[in-house]
């Protein structure tokens, strides 16, 4: 293995600097404003330290009157509803293609792919003439159904770990007098909890962040947390230490769950990559 030169160290280790500056500059005014006061915000630059970190006023407020409260626990239905759906069908979707030879499969293949290239936003006409005939809009399940969708990311992430257990598993079931229901729900499945995990992250916060979707198929009733802040944002007549706040509020829920479970998602993009 051949060693790095100490310029190459030093190099990398600047532009890694660089690029978490880039991350934690716009944070640290958004945090300090989170905690001022309205006369103190107006006083003060947005890069110097609050008096103090206490005041959780403009959080209370943000919650209470921007409803962000309410949202963020519909938010919470939609995302555990649609991604305990969604990431079952992706393993049982994968399952079946890796496992099972019979006609058609490559073709199957090619259609998922091809869904990586096909614009969401150029569907939604038709997507929403169905929903409005099953008269979904303006319910949480026109929302649920359309997250619960199937991926390509997952399927390759699903097949690449499954790449990895061995076929003699079913075999020596079968041979044992277990059904492919029994082997996919007692081993598979248990064997593919890093995979889950990894599209629980994955996925969980790009629907999280989400906007388009929220705000075009649900009222004014139930929101998302991204529909509800913008909602907040947009009133001329909120202050901005406060929504400053509400931004933090937003930010922390997601921060949290990435930073516990980190190394899932890089073995989910070296596994997607790998595929």
């Amino acid at each position: 293995m051949i060693a790095e030169s100490k310029l190459y160290k030093i190099i990398r280790y600047i532009f890694l600097f660089l690029a978490c500056l880039f991350v934690v500059i716009p944070l640290v005014p958004l945090i300090f404003m989170a905690f001022k006061t309205g006369i103190e915000y107006s006083a003060t630059s947005v890069l110097e330290v609050p008096k103090s970190f206490f005041n959780f006023y403009n959080f209370s407020y943000a919650l209470r009157v921007g409803k962000l409260e309410k949202a963020l626990l519909y938010t919470t239905i939609i995302l555990a509803i649609s991604l305990t759906v969604q990431i079952l069908f992706t393993c049982m979707v994968s399952y079946v293609l890796h496992r099972f030879d019979f006609r058609g499969k490559k073709v199957i293949k090619i259609l998922f792919t091809l869904t990586m290239f096909i614009p969401a936003v150029t569907t939604q006409t038709v997507v929403f003439r169905i929903m409005y005939w099953a008269k979904l809009v303006n319910t949480m399940w026109s929302v649920i159904i359309l997250y619960s969708g199937v991926g390509i990311i997952g399927i390759y992430i699903m097949l690449n770990l499954l790449d990895t257990i061995s076929k003699e598993m079913d075999e020596a079931a079968l041979i044992d007098g277990a059904n492919y229901y029994f082997i996919f729900g007692k081993i598979i499945l248990p064997l593919l909890k890093p995979a889950c995990t990894t599209l629980l992250i994955l996925n969980g916060i790009g629907l999280y962040n989400d906007f388009y979707i929220p705000n075009l198929y649900l009222n004014k009733d139930v929101q998302t947390f991204t529909v509800a802040l913008y909602q907040f944002f947009g009133s001329t007549s909120t202050p901005f230490e406060i929504v400053a706040a509400a931004i933090l509020i937003g930010i922390v829920p997601i921060g949290i769950v990435f930073l516990l479970l980190q190394k899932y998602i890089y073995y989910g993009l070296a596994g997607a990559v790998k595929s």
